[in-house]
């Protein structure tokens, strides 16, 4: 087993950056949070960003993936992980969606620090859904 991560925006299935960054990587289901987290829509690109602010917000469904270290070093770069204004990686609980009694899965997740997120207050999502991806805007 490689490293597990937690996808909880553009890099689920079916979105934009799901195909080219993991779509050769093991899908091992359907997660939620353990913690609330505020997931928002930042900035003019209405990026998804998962804010480093544990309690906050909602409990945020997403999906996990078993990935290789090239993999995951390419999600770093993905999430500019060694950019001061970039999100940083670390380990979260995760529990399955629909059976929240089970045993916690502990992952990766790309996370904003509050103070770089531009978002309107109190605008948490608990999911990342198609109508909200198609607000998307890539990086130019």
């Amino acid at each position: 087993m490689g490293s597990l991560v937690f996808v909880y925006g553009t890099l689920k299935k079916g979105f934009p950056n799901h195909t080219r960054f993991l779509g050769a990587a093991r899908l091992v289901g359907a997660f939620r949070t353990v913690s609330a987290f505020p997931l928002v829509l930042s900035g003019e690109r209405c990026s998804p960003c998962l804010v480093d602010s544990p309690g906050v917000g909602r409990r945020v469904q997403g999906e996990v993936y078993d990935v290789g270290h090239r993999t995951l070093a390419t999600l770093d770069r993905l999430e500019r992980t060694a950019a001061p204004d970039g999100y940083h990686r670390r380990s979260i609980d995760v529990v399955p969606r629909g059976n929240e009694t089970a045993e916690r899965l502990r992952v990766y997740a790309y996370l904003k620090a509050p103070h770089l997120v531009d978002a309107p207050p109190n605008a948490t999502l608990s999911e990342y859904t198609p109508a909200l991806g198609a607000r998307y805007r890539p990086r130019g």
